[in-house]
């Protein structure tokens, strides 16, 4: 009994074995797919890396194209065309003056026919204002007076004592002003030049060569001599 009962039991698990490995040879092929679907996401993150490449590539080879281009860009001024120098009229002349100083000039036309430019400075000597111009027009006297460029201060007196000839020289002495002055004792050029009710002390102009006023200011801001200033150079370097 026994025996028959053993040799059962091992009929029974040898056709158990059997079965196992039909059913493992005939099992459905969609759970292979499901596997190698899983596999898939380092697969496909591994194929991407050559796809990436030539877009790495090209954009190495792109900067160098790229910087070539904007070189040029970077080294190109602009140059805006600077506005026209305007002329603002036909200058006066200077006329009945009770003389000169510091020149042997008797005229501005003398002075004018020996010069480029001529600056024409209204002033006078006790005058606050006047005072604080002086510097600059003594820079720009001692930058051009070589170059064609003379200044005239015109000596209009506010007050008598300032009318007077030699307190003229001797302040004119002390302030360092060493260019052409006009004596406008009466101030009849101050009111010619300066039309309408208000003359002003100080009050410049730039006569160019053909006696077409190009600068015309008043008043003693540091700016306006600076224009000043530059507006002189940029005459000459046009003449």
């Amino acid at each position: 009994m026994k025996s028959s009962l053993s040799r059962s039991v091992a009929v029974g698990v040898l056709l158990a074995g059997v079965a196992l490995i039909v059913w493992t040879a005939v099992s459905d092929p969609d759970d292979e797919l499901g596997v190698t679907a899983t596999a898939s996401t380092p697969t496909a993150a591994t194929q991407a890396e050559p796809s990436d490449a030539p877009a790495t590539t090209a954009a190495v080879e792109a900067a160098p194209r790229a910087t070539t281009t904007a070189a040029p860009a970077s080294t190109t001024t602009t140059t805006e065309a600077l506005e026209p120098i305007p002329v603002l009229g036909t200058a006066f002349t200077l006329s009945k003056l009770d003389g000169w100083l510091n020149t042997d000039a008797m005229s501005l036309e003398e002075i004018r026919a020996d010069n480029e430019i001529t600056v024409v400075q209204f002033w006078t000597f006790g005058c606050r204002n006047c005072k604080k111009t002086l510097d600059a027009l003594g820079q720009l006297h001692a930058d051009f007076r070589d170059r064609g460029v003379e200044v005239v201060g015109v000596h209009s007196p506010e007050f008598g004592y300032e009318a007077n000839v030699d307190n003229i020289i001797k302040a004119a002495a002390e302030l360092g002003v060493v260019w052409p002055i006009a004596l406008d004792t009466t101030k009849y050029n101050f009111h010619v030049w300066q039309e309408g009710p208000t003359g002003y002390w100080p009050r410049v102009y730039i006569i160019d060569s053909d006696n077409q006023i190009r600068f015309d200011r008043r008043g003693d801001g540091a700016h306006t001599y600076r224009e000043l200033y530059a507006t002189v150079e940029r005459l000459l370097a046009e003449a």
